[in-house]
C-alpha cells in the first residue's frame, strides 16, 4: 500500500522494506513536524531542482539526515535522555557523552539537523525562523538565526525539550545568550563552556597557559555536569573510544576531498556540504551510517571523473569558501551558474602545529589541542587558519561568506580579506550573508556580486594563460 511520503523517501535513498518496516516511526516523526502530503510534494520537487539525485550517494546521504531528524523528534518519547551542543562546537564532547552513556542518550546539534532537513529536503524551514522570532528572538536585532531555529523548534514542540545543553560560548556569546532563554522557558539544564576570542593581535600560535587551563577547566565543568545530570562520566579511556568511532566517517570525507581536486569539479559544493557538516551535527547517524553513504558518493564520482563529467566547465575559476549555506542548497548553486567551480575548506587544511603538551586533565588535553588550530583562539588564529589554506592550496580565489549577525565572523568581514589578498595575493570577495536564513540573502540578492567576482577571476586566469 502506498503511502503519502514513498516517493520523496525513495529519492532520498530509503528502499521499499526499510520504509514498510519504520512506517510508524517516519509516520510518528512527520505529525510532529506537522508534513503532509502538499509538504512531500513540495519536497520532491525541491530535491529534484536542488540535488543530484541521480547519484546514488547522494541520496543515502539525504537518507541518514532524515534519519538523524526523524531520532531527534522522537528522542523523548522514546525515552531517551537528550543532550544538545551548539555549532560551530568542539570536536569530540558531544561523541564522547555519547559514547559513554551509549544507546539510552541521542546527541546532536538539533540546529544544523533542521537546516538540513526542513531547508535542504523540505524548503520548509522559514515557519521555523519565524517562530524563533515570536518567543524571544525578535527580527531586526542582529541575533543569530541559527538560534532563532533552536528556539522556534521547541517553541513549536518539533524538537523535545533536552536533558541538557551545552552551549559554544567560548566562542559564540550569542548561544549561551539564547540558551540562557531557553532554560528560563522549558526549565532544562545548562551548561555554560566560556572561553576568550581576545588576545593581542600577532598572539598566535603562542597559547598563554592560562588560556589552556580556563578552557580546559571550563570543559572539565561539562563532563562533571553530565556526570552529575546523567550518571554519564567521559574518562580519557572513553574519549580515546570516542575518536575511533569517528576514524571510518572521517577517511570517507578524505577520499571525498581528493576526488574534488579533479578538472571539471564532479559536483556541486551543495552535496559536498551534506557530507563535510554531517559529523559535527550527528553523534548518532552520521558515525553509523555516515561513512558507508560517503563512500558510495565517491565511487559514483570516480565514475563521473573517467568520464569528463562536471558541474561547471572544465578550466573554470576554482574559488574556496569557508562556510556554505546550510539550509538552501540553492546559494551553491548560484555561483556554479556563475561559472565557478566551489570547493569547500576541508578539514586537512587545519593548521599543522606542533604536538600538543601533555595536559594534567582531559578538559585541559582538549582546550590545548583545539586552540593550537586557530578557529578558537582569536580573530588573528582565524586570518591566519585561512592564510595557510590558502597558500598551501591551488585556487583562484576565495569567498568568504561572512554572517552579519554572527559577532565573531563579522568582526573579521574585511580585514580578513585585506589579510588574504595581502599575504597570498588571491582575490577574495567578502561576502556578507546568512548560511542558516535566505529571506534577506537569497541567491539572487547574492548573485550580482558574484558574478561581478567570477568575471574577475576569469579575466585573471585568461591573462595569466597568455
Amino acid at each position: 500500500m502506498a503511502h503519502y511520503y514513498d516517493n520523496l523517501l525513495f529519492l532520498c535513498g530509503f528502499e521499499k522494506e526499510e520504509i514498510q518496516t519504520e512506517k510508524h516511526r517516519i509516520e510518528r516523526a512527520f505529525a510532529k513536524l506537522e508534513l503532509g502530503p502538499d509538504d512531500m510534494e513540495r519536497g520532491e520537487q525541491w530535491v529534484r531542482t536542488q540535488h543530484d539525485i541521480e547519484l546514488v550517494g547522494v541520496r543515502k546521504i539525504l537518507r541518514v539526515w532524515l534519519l538523524e531528524l526523524f531520532d531527534l523528534v522522537l528522542a523523548k518519547e522514546e525515552g531517551k535522555k537528550i543532550v544538545y551542543y551548539g555549532f560551530p562546537s568542539i570536536e569530540g564532547p558531544g561523541m564522547a557523552i555519547k559514547t559513554a552513556a551509549g544507546d539510552g542518550l541521542y546527541c546532536s546539534c538539533p540546529d544544523a539537523i533542521l537546516c538540513h532537513t526542513l531547508g535542504q529536503i523540505f524548503n520548509k524551514i522559514n515557519p521555523i525562523l519565524e517562530a524563533g522570532e515570536q518567543n524571544g528572538l525578535p527580527p531586526g536585532h542582529a541575533l543569530c538565526s541559527l538560534q532563532q531555529i533552536r528556539n522556534g523548534g521547541m517553541a513549536m514542540g518539533i524538537i523535545p525539550v533536552p536533558d541538557l545543553i551545552t552551549g559554544s560560548s567560548y566562542y559564540c556569546d550569542m548561544g549561551s545568550k539564547a540558551d540562557e532563554l531557553l532554560h528560563e522557558k522549558y526549565g532544562h539544564r545548562a551548561v555554560y563552556v566560556d572561553g576568550s576570542m581576545d588576545s593581542r593581535w600577532g598572539e598566535f600560535p603562542h597559547i598563554p597557559k592560562e588560556r589552556v587551563e580556563f578552557l580546559g577547566g571550563q570543559l572539565n565543568k561539562l563532563f562533571e555536569t553530565v556526570k552529575q545530570e546523567l550518571g554519564v562520566e567521559v574518562t580519557r579511556e572513553v574519549w580515546g573510544r570516542a575518536m575511533e568511532t569517528g576514524i571510518e566517517l572521517g577517511r570517507a570525507v578524505a577520499r571525498l576531498q581528493q576526488i574534488l581536486d579533479a578538472d571539471p569539479l564532479p559536483i556541486s559544493s551543495a552535496e559536498v556540504e551534506l557530507a563535510m557538516i554531517l559529523p559535527a551535527a550527528s553523534t548518532g547517524r552520521a558515525r553509523t551510517e555516515g561513512a558507508e553513504a560517503i563512500s558510495v558518493l565517491c565511487e559514483d564520482l570516480k565514475k563521473r571523473v573517467e568520464s569528463g563529467v562536471g558541474v561547471v566547465e572544465k578550466g573554470a575559476p576554482t574559488v574556496m569558501t569557508f562556510l556554505p549555506s546550510f539550509s538552501d542548497p540553492s546559494i551553491a548553486h548560484m555561483m556554479e551558474d556563475a561559472g565557478l567551480a566551489v570547493k569547500l575548506m576541508p578539514a586537512s587544511a587545519a593548521l599543522a602545529m606542533d604536538k600538543p603538551e601533555p595536559q594534567p586533565t582531559l578538559g585541559e588535553e582538549i582546550a590545548d589541542r583545539q586552540l593550537r588550530m586557530g578557529a578558537y583562539h582569536s580573530s588573528f588564529g582565524v586570518v591566519k587558519l585561512i592564510e595557510h589554506a590558502v597558500k598551501n592550496l591551488e585556487f583562484d580565489g576565495f569567498i568568504w561568506p561572512y554572517l552579519y549577525n554572527c559577532r565573531p565572523l563579522a568582526l573579521s568581514s574585511h580585514f580578513l580579506k585585506k589579510w588574504i589578498e595581502d599575504t597570498t595575493h588571491v582575490p577574495t570577495l567578502a561576502l556578507e550573508m546568512d548560511i542558516y536564513d535566505s529571506r534577506s540573502y537569497s541567491a539572487g540578492n547574492l548573485r550580482t556580486k558574484v558574478e561581478a567576482f567570477a568575471e574577475m577571476l576569469r579575466a585573471r586566469k585568461a591573462e595569466a594563460n597568455i
